[in-house]
């Protein structure tokens, strides 16, 4: 294995030694040296790898949103029809958001982009391209009837809303939500003329 792999096989340890210290405290109450402990390391030791703290919350937004798409494109390797291919994005982030270590992590990583304006860019970033990805979603599945931009742009936040809202909600009273229930009640709302 070479420095390159080493370097990035340690970051990445690093990044899921701060995903476990935020599944189980605020990130208000995350130090590096909280973060260097869980990962085996010294704090000199972290901060080689991640010489800031807001070096370490970009690599972990980073890595947090790489595997929304990498679970995203697992999910379309054999799909054939555009409706499936839809479908499965849709099925593979909400599936991510109903993983409630992921919300518990993403909700730190909103309160502390809340307070740092740049922690907060890489979120305000993802956010944008998947309402996107919902309005051309909602433009595919309504190509024989007109639909305004505004309601594109509506039907597509409503999405996220009841995306990260039923993520949220199953992570603090759970009632094994059923996805592909979530999903059909979604690709209703998207059709309605």
């Amino acid at each position: 294995m070479g420095i390159k792999e080493k370097s990035d096989k340690k970051k990445k340890h690093i990044i899921e030694s701060l995903k476990s210290c935020l599944e189980r405290n605020v990130y208000s109450q995350v130090s590096l040296e909280d973060v260097a402990a869980e990962a085996g390391l010294s704090k000199g030791g972290l901060r080689h790898y991640f010489p800031t703290r807001e070096q370490l919350y970009l690599a972990l937004i980073e890595d947090f949103f790489t595997q929304i798409s990498e679970d995203n494109i697992e999910l379309l390797r054999g799909m054939g029809s555009r409706d499936k291919a839809l479908i499965s994005t849709l099925f593979g982030i909400e599936n991510f958001l109903l993983n409630k270590r992921n919300i518990r992590i993403f909700i730190n990583l909103v309160l502390n982009g809340l307070e740092d304006e740049t922690i907060m860019e890489p979120i305000r970033t993802f956010i944008r391209g998947h309402l996107l990805l919902y309005q051309d979603i909602i433009k595919n599945i309504n190509k024989e009837s007109t639909i305004s931009t505004e309601e594109i742009e509506l039907r597509g936040r409503v999405t996220q809303i009841i995306l990260l809202c039923a993520g949220l909600v199953e992570s603090i009273d759970p009632i094994n939500l059923e996805g592909h229930k979530l999903i059909q009640l979604i690709l209703t709302m998207m059709k309605r003329k």
